[in-house]
């Protein structure tokens, strides 16, 4: 005797639609990973020029120079014990941390720069984090000054940074694989944090971040590092002539010498060009 199947027509509707969407999702990300591998081919293919070559060669060898001053001379500072207080010898502070693109087109970054900016999870251009800055971090930032800009953000650029770019990593009900997602639900935050550091609020973490608290790298770890418009968009000419003018204005200076400074801008003002 055949039985009938007891659940109501609505519930088997509703599970049928889940794994249609979850078939799909799958094949989705299928068509683009062959996607990016076909791109990849085609990109290790293209011609290069000879004076290219030629230019991104001089341009990694003045960059391999740079970084290897920098690393003798912060050597030189911890082998001599008693030296003078300099500049470098400041409390923490807080910085945020912005990567650019690189000054020079067809650039190689060296292996040592690349790795800081890994850890910092600074892998895309247009991307900002939070940096607790104290005098032994400082000579790491001097490796990856070229490539990113740093400034001390005010507690209003933090909201707005936080209300409006803040995402963290969360992982899908229907496919089981991580995704991004907003973080403008305080229900997320007491989650995470609410019964192990008391955090129950967006606010908290706000606190948190601007006070460089005891959590304060497990917070800037949880959150996704902050997206960030690209100063001028756009393939027309009128476009195209606006990036030749910003690229003119925000020429970047970079020095040889062992004992350059970190260069600090006004970050506030960066921060606010973001819609």
């Amino acid at each position: 005797m055949a039985t009938l199947n007891s659940n109501p027509e609505i519930l088997l509707r509703k599970r049928k639609n889940n794994e249609r969407k979850r078939i799909e999702k799958q094949e989705q990300a299928r068509i683009r990973q062959a996607e990016h591998k076909k791109r990849n081919l085609l990109k290790n293919k293209k011609f290069i020029r000879a004076e290219t070559l030629v230019s991104n060669f001089k341009s990694a060898e003045l960059e391999a120079k740079r970084i290897k001053h920098i690393t003798k001379h912060e050597q030189q500072k911890q082998s001599i014990s008693q030296e003078k207080e300099d500049d470098d010898d400041v409390d923490s502070k807080l910085l945020f941390i912005v990567r650019v693109p690189d000054h020079t087109k067809g650039l190689k970054i060296p292996s040592k720069a690349r790795k800081v900016l890994n850890l910092l999870r600074l892998k895309k251009s247009n991307t900002g984090v939070f940096v607790k800055v104290t005098p032994t971090t400082i000579p790491i930032l001097k490796i990856i000054s070229p490539y990113i800009l740093a400034g001390k953000p005010s507690l209003n650029s933090i909201r707005k940074l936080f209300q409006k770019r803040a995402c963290i990593s969360a992982i899908d009900e229907e496919t089981s694989e991580p995704r991004i997602v907003k973080l403008d639900n305080n229900a997320v935050v007491e989650e995470k944090f609410g019964e192990e550091f008391g955090y129950i609020c967006i606010e908290d973490l706000i606190h948190e971040i601007v006070t460089m608290g005891a959590d304060f790298k497990t917070i800037s770890n949880w959150l996704m590092p902050f997206k960030l418009n690209v100063p001028v968009s756009g393939w027309g000419p009128q476009a195209k002539l606006a990036k030749l003018q910003y690229a003119a204005d925000n020429q970047r200076k970079v020095s040889l010498a062992g004992d350059a400074k970190l260069t600090e801008i006004d970050i506030d003002s960066v921060i606010d060009e973001q819609n």
